[in-house]
Formats: structure tokens, sequence, C-alpha cells
């Protein structure tokens, strides 16, 4: 796919649908208590029902913690000393971790206590500010989110890494437009005029439609799975999540976005799905 047709992808679409999920009323919040997950940045579906994997900033630590139990955390793989850390993925029997200069680390055999950990260099260095990570399992891909400057308009580039080849695609699968997105979700009154900057992506798991989340600003748009396009959007509530950087979704489509803290607890939210 070329840059400019992956640009062109991300054009400007009328916004006709609404998001699948009562935003505004989370069916549980979950503090999470443990001070290691108060700066949680990254949240990741497992293949065990209520479990997720967690990411903290600044050290290479997955904690695997239990939705059923207020986010408990229920295990600990030590992969790295320290680091800026911000996704985490589950992938067949393996865990995927990403800084955020774009460096992707495999995590395997964890489940023994001993695991086994390879590191890809990308390529997008720290300029990149990668800070979501998801799996695509359609193209056999990691899906990898740039952050940008909220102060500028720069378009906002969601990357491929081949999974098969262990290698980044040349070209961004998808780019976003932070004034489309200001189209779709205009500013209220009393906000801050920043511009979205991707901190979180995941894949919804019956629709494909790929959902991205943005602390800045705190907003949370929905991409056509096959082109890109931005199909809808909303505003997230700071109240509920200060510093929203992690999304997942459970089997049964439900909506879970994680939070940093901002002096208190970290935050794991669930949104029902919408029948």
């Amino acid at each position: 796919m070329s840059l400019f047709f992956g640009l062109l992808l991300a054009a400007s679409v009328p916004c006709t649908d609404s998001i699948p999920y009562n935003l505004s009323q989370p069916s549980k919040v979950m503090l999470l208590e443990d001070e290691r997950l108060r700066e949680i940045s990254g949240l990741g579906a497992t293949d065990q029902r209520d479990i997720y994997a967690a990411i903290a900033d600044e050290k290479g630590e997955i904690y695997l913690i239990d939705a059923s139990q207020n986010g408990k955390i229920t295990q600990v793989i030590a992969f790295k000393d320290k680091g800026d850390f911000e996704g985490v993925e589950f992938v067949g029997k393996c865990l995927y971790a990403n800084k955020s200069d774009g460096t992707i680390f495999e995590i395997g055999c964890w489940q023994n206590g001993k695991p086994q950990i390879e590191s890809y260099r990308t390529g997008l260095g720290k300029a990149s500010d990668v800070e979501g990570m998801c799996y695509d399992p359609s193209r056999k891909c990691l899906l990898l989110s740039s952050k940008g400057d909220p102060k500028n308009d720069s378009l906002r580039y969601i990357w491929a890494f081949d999974l098969v080849e262990k290698d980044l695609l040349e070209v961004p699968l998808f780019s976003i437009d932070p004034n489309e997105v200001n189209r779709v979700v205009p500013y209220s009154p009393t906000e801050k005029q920043d511009f979205f900057s991707p901190s979180g992506i995941a894949i919804h798991p019956f629709t494909k439609e790929i959902y991205v989340i943005s602390s800045a600003l705190k907003r949370i748009i929905v991409l056509d799975g096959k082109t890109g396009k931005i199909k809808m959007g909303a505003h997230l509530d700071k109240k509920h999540l200060p510093q929203p950087e992690g999304i997942s979704f459970d089997v049964e489509g439900n909506l879970y976005i994680s939070s940093e803290g901002k002096d208190a607890e970290g935050r794991l939210l669930r949104f029902d799905r919408k029948q």
C-alpha cells in the first residue's frame, strides 16, 4: 500500500453512527489499589476469562490482573529492568510488549517462570512515540499507534509489525487526521484546544473495527477495519478516566479502558456492549 493511498483512506467521512457503549456510565469501576498499577499504560486481553495483561511505565514487568477480583494481580512476568513501556498484548502463547521508541519484546515460555525474550527494533524511533499496540488476527500483525504531539495537527500513523516476518511494514497501514477527529467530536466550550493523540488501540472482536483512544482531549474514535476511515467518535469522561491509556475487549464484546491514577489509584473501567 502506498503512503498516498493510506492517507486517502482516512479522508473525511460523515459520522452517522454512535458508539455502542454508554461511555458516561461504566458498568464496573475497579480502583487498582496495588501501587504497581498506579501508572498503568497498556492493557490486553488473555485467553483466560477476566484475566488481562497490564503494563506500567518505567518497569519491564507484565502484570496479569483479574477483573473478577477488582483488578488483583495474579502473576508478574519480568522481562526487562527499565524503560518507557506503553503496550502489552497476548498472542497465542506469547506476550508482547512495546517501548515508546517502537521496540517490541516477545516473551515466550513465561508460564514456567523462565521467560524467553526476543526484542525487535522497528526503526520507528523515539520521535514516533508509540503508545498503543494491539493484535490484528486478520493481518497477523501487531498494530502500533504513534501518539504525535498534542499541540500540533500532524497526521497520526498506525503501523503494522508482521509477526511472521518479524518486521515492520515499510509504510503506515492507516493515518488519522486530528482535524477530522475534531469535526467528528467537536471541542466543548471549556476544553483546551489540543489535538487527538493516540494512547491506546484495540480491535473489536465482532465488528473488527479499530478503536483508538487519546488521553489528550479524552476522546475515543472508531475506524473501519479495512479502510481506516473514521466511522464515529465520542468524548471520554475525565472524571472516570483522568488519563486513559489502555483499551481492550472481552469475548462478549464488552469494552475495558484503563487509566493512570494522577495522584491516586490506577483505574480499570468496564462498559457493557449495548444489545
